[in-house]
C-alpha cells in the first residue's frame, strides 16, 4: 500500500469512530436533555393574581424542599428514601379544583392549567416511586426526567419574570 491509501484509510476508520455515540453515555440523556431545555413558547407565562401567588407561596417553599431531598436520595440511588420522598410529593399535590365558579373558594383564583399541571406531577411522582420500589437505577432516572421536565414547565407557566 502506499501512503497515500494508508493516509485514506487511517481517515475512513477515525471518521467511523467519530461517528458512532459513545459508549458511556446514559441511556436517559435524551431526556435530561429535553427537561432542561427552555420549553416551546408559543404564549408568554400566565399571570397569577396576588390571591393565587398567596396560596402557593408557601406550598411552594415546602416543594423546593421536598424536590431537594428526592435529587439527594436520587443520587445515591436510596430506592427506599426515593420512593419515600416520591410518594410525599404525590400526596402533599392535593389542591382542589374549584367546584363551583363562587369566588369565594380560594382556589378559584387558580387557572385550570394550574391543575392540569398538578395532576401530572402528581402521577410522575407516583410512577417514580414505582421505579424505586422496582429498584431499576434507568427507569428511576426516566421517571425522574419527566417529573422534573413538568415542574419546569409548570414554572414556566406561572413563574413572573420568565420571558
Amino acid at each position: 500500500m502506499d501512503r497515500l491509501s494508508v493516509s485514506f484509510f487511517g481517515c475512513a476508520c477515525f471518521a467511523a469512530c467519530a461517528s458512532q455515540p459513545p459508549s458511556s453515555q446514559p441511556p436517559q440523556q435524551a431526556q435530561l436533555a429535553q427537561a432542561i431545555a427552555a420549553p416551546d413558547r408559543a404564549t408568554p407565562p400566565e399571570p397569577l393574581s396576588p390571591a393565587a401567588r398567596e396560596i402557593l407561596k408557601g406550598r411552594m417553599a415546602s416543594h423546593a424542599r421536598d424536590m431537594g431531598d428526592l435529587v439527594s436520595a436520587i443520587m445515591v440511588l436510596d430506592y427506599a428514601r426515593i420512593a419515600q420522598r416520591a410518594d410525599g410529593i404525590a400526596s402533599d399535590v392535593n389542591l382542589s379544583r374549584p367546584i363551583t365558579g363562587d369566588a369565594t373558594e380560594l382556589n378559584s383564583a387558580l387557572p385550570e392549567k394550574f391543575f392540569a399541571r398538578q395532576d401530572q406531577l402528581r402521577a410522575g411522582a407516583r410512577s417514580l416511586a414505582a421505579a424505586a420500589r422496582a429498584l431499576d437505577p434507568y427507569r428511576v432516572a426516566d421517571e425522574y426526567g419527566r417529573l422534573s421536565q413538568g415542574c419546569v414547565r409548570c414554572h414556566a407557566d406561572f413563574r413572573p419574570g420568565n420571558p
